[in-house]
This record gives structure tokens, C-alpha cells and sequence, in this order.
């Protein structure tokens, strides 16, 4: 079981959000990468998702590759128990164009 830190959709919002979508102001912003971005952060903090499932979505949203993604969350992660991730294909970061 993977356990997260306390507040985990907010922190790592909060970073994703920094890092990829700098310039969307949360209330109007109609970039559909960004709340991509944002439901699936909410939907593996709800248990809705997988990691790997998680890690997969986000990557397409932002447009980077799984281990890129994967370091960025693992920040706010604070026990993977037994689960080791492993991506069998990173998300290709020249498949995907970045709509602003």
C-alpha cells in the first residue's frame, strides 16, 4: 500500500501546477491539460487510481515522460510498502504538443 504525505493533493498540486502550468490562473484558465492534470492528482488522492495509472495520466498532460513525472511525486510519497514502479514505456515527450 502506498502511503502519501499529509495533504497530498494539495502539495503536489500545488507543484505540478508551479512547475507545468505556470502561467493558468486556476478560476478561468480553459487549458484542458491542466485540469487533466488536476483530476488525476484528485482521482489517485481519492483511490480512484493506480500509481502507474496516475503517473501515466500526468505525464500526458503535462507532456513529459513517466520517469520525469515519477520523480516529481515521489516527493510526496512517504512509503511505497512493496510496490516498486517500474514503467514499462515512458510517455514520449515529442508525441504530445502542449496546448497555452
Amino acid at each position: 500500500m502506498i502511503h502519501t504525505t499529509q495533504d497530498f493533493f494539495n502539495k503536489a498540486t500545488k507543484e505540478v501546477r508551479e512547475t507545468y502550468f505556470p502561467n493558468e490562473n486556476h478560476g478561468t484558465t480553459e487549458n484542458q491539460n491542466y485540469w487533466k492534470a488536476t483530476k488525476a492528482i484528485e482521482d489517485f488522492n481519492n483511490g480512484i487510481l493506480t500509481y502507474k495509472v496516475f503517473i501515466g495520466r500526468l505525464a500526458k498532460a503535462t507532456g513529459k515522460n513517466n520517469a520525469t513525472i515519477h520523480l516529481l511525486i515521489e516527493k510526496h510519497i512517504v512509503s511505497f510498502g512493496n510496490y516498486q514502479y517500474k514503467p514499462r514505456k515512458l510517455y514520449s515527450e515529442n508525441k504530445v504538443k502542449i496546448e497555452s
